[in-house]
Formats: structure tokens, C-alpha cells, sequence
């Protein structure tokens, strides 16, 4: 390549590096840092195969020119994928702050967790989120510079931990809970029991009870019975003899009865 080739190609870097600006579309911008790239390395080639200037002053200006020149070409290119970067990084960084979960307090206090609104299907969205963004990280084609993706899995770890521990308090929540329940449901259980044990003494009580009544009432019938039969006798007895002994068999059946049926009428 002679140097006027040569020269040609880094006045046309000049030109363009001029007129280049992150305005045009994302494809168009892609494209014209591929060619700075591109034209850069066909200029270095040609340094390489040694063309020959009218003077030695002369090449190493143009040598100086092109090494500013694929400088600012570079910085171009490093400038464009940190603005990209960023883009993604904000976007990423939104989604985690989505998916993340302050425990600060819940953690320092268990009573806040207790009051805490979020629950399992919260929880479990959020999951699905950080999941989505570390496999946006691991995507080959994510344009984050090192800063960036050092950045978004530090948070990734963070927010996973944050995570980790509201879990791991909704399960003492959840166990407490069934603790209360299975006891609760336990003394159900034992209530249920004493008052089965009760329904069944007082039900025994009851039949005793009306078997006591049942017999009290058959000897006061056969009580009644007997005394209305000396009534009988006495009225038509003929011999006093027998007379009084009847007398005093109806008194000793009456207060018999007075003492067992005292609110009888006898």
C-alpha cells in the first residue's frame, strides 16, 4: 500500500469520526463503529508493510495522526457499549428492585413479619423475576460491560438472600400456625370427649334414676293398695281386737309413705 493510499484511508477515518454521533439509529451506529474497527486495522496493515514517504517527518506525522485518530475510534466504541450497557443495567436494575424484599424490619422484629402483606404467590412472582434476570445475565448476547454485570450479580445475591430469609420466616409463620391449629384442634377434640363422657354420665344418671322413681312408684302403688285394703277391713271389722291391730298396720303404711312421698297425697 503506498502512502497515498494510505493517507486517503486515515483522512477518511478523520471524516467520518467527525461527522459520527450516537443519533443515528442503534444499527446504523453498530455498523459504523464495525468500520472504524475495520478501517483501522487495514491502516495498521498498511504501517505494517512499511510504504515510503517523500520524508521521515512525514510518516511519523501520519503515524501519530492515525494512532489519535483509532483513539478516539476506540473511545467512540467504549463510550457507545457503556451507554448501552446502562440501558440494560437500569432495566435489570429496576426488575430486581421489583423482586427484592426489605426484611429490616420483619427480620429485627417477628412481630412486623406477622403484619407483613406480602404472601407466598408475592413471593413466588418475585422469585420468578430474579430468575428471569439472572438468565438474562447468562444470556450470550447481553451487551453489559464488566462493571455492570459485576454490579447486577452482587444485587442478584443480595435480593436472592433477601428472599431466602422472608422464606424462611413464612415458614416458622406457617409452622406456629399449624402449631396453633393442631392444638387448637386438640382441645377441640379433648372438649368434644368430656362432653361426650358428661352426655353419657348424665344420660346413666338419668336411667338410674327413672329405675329408682320406677320402683319407688310400683311399692307406693302396692303401699297405697295395702292401706286402702285395711281401710276396708277396719270399716268392717267386727272384732275390736283385730280392729286396732289394723289400725296400727295403716298408720305404720301411711307414715312409710309420709316419709318416702312427703308431698304425696296419701
Amino acid at each position: 500500500m503506498d502512502h497515498q493510499t494510505l493517507d486517503g484511508k486515515i483522512g477518511n477515518l478523520e471524516s467520518r469520526l467527525g461527522s459520527f454521533f450516537f443519533c443515528l439509529t442503534k444499527s446504523q451506529t453498530e455498523d459504523e463503529l464495525e468500520w472504524f474497527l475495520h478501517i483501522c486495522r487495514e491502516i495498521q496493515e498498511g504501517f505494517n508493510s512499511k510504504p515510503r514517504y517523500p520524508t521521515k517527518e512525514e510518516r511519523e506525522a501520519a503515524w501519530v495522526r492515525f494512532n489519535e485518530l483509532r483513539s478516539r475510534a476506540h473511545n467512540e466504541r467504549r463510550e457507545y457499549r457503556k451507554r448501552e450497557s446502562y440501558e440494560v443495567y437500569k432495566q435489570l436494575i429496576d426488575d430486581l428492585m421489583s423482586a427484592d424484599y426489605d426484611l429490616s424490619h420483619a427480620v429485627a422484629d417477628a412481630t412486623l413479619f406477622f403484619f407483613d402483606k406480602t404472601d407466598a404467590d408475592d413471593m413466588k412472582r418475585k422469585g420468578q423475576l430474579l430468575r428471569d434476570v439472572r438468565q438474562k445475565l447468562k444470556g450470550g448476547s447481553n451487551p453489559l460491560i464488566h462493571e455492570h454485570q459485576n454490579e447486577i450479580w452482587n444485587k442478584i445475591l443480595a435480593v436472592q438472600s433477601n428472599q431466602d430469609a422472608w422464606w424462611g420466616k413464612w415458614k416458622e409463620r406457617h409452622a406456629q400456625r399449624q402449631e396453633e391449629y393442631q392444638a387448637k384442634a386438640k382441645r377441640h377434640e379433648e372438649w368434644l370427649k368430656r362432653k361426650e363422657t358428661w352426655q353419657t354420665n348424665v344420660r346413666a344418671n338419668v336411667a338410674k334414676n327413672q329405675e329408682k322413681l320406677d320402683k319407688a312408684e310400683s311399692a307406693l302403688a302396692k303401699s297405697q293398695s295395702h292401706a286402702e285394703e285395711l281401710r276396708e277391713k277396719i270399716a268392717t271389722a267386727r272384732g275390736d281386737s283385730y280392729k286396732e291391730r289394723a289400725e296400727g298396720w295403716l298408720q305404720r303404711i301411711s307414715q312409710e309413705m309420709e316419709q318416702t312421698f312427703p308431698s304425696r297425697q296419701h
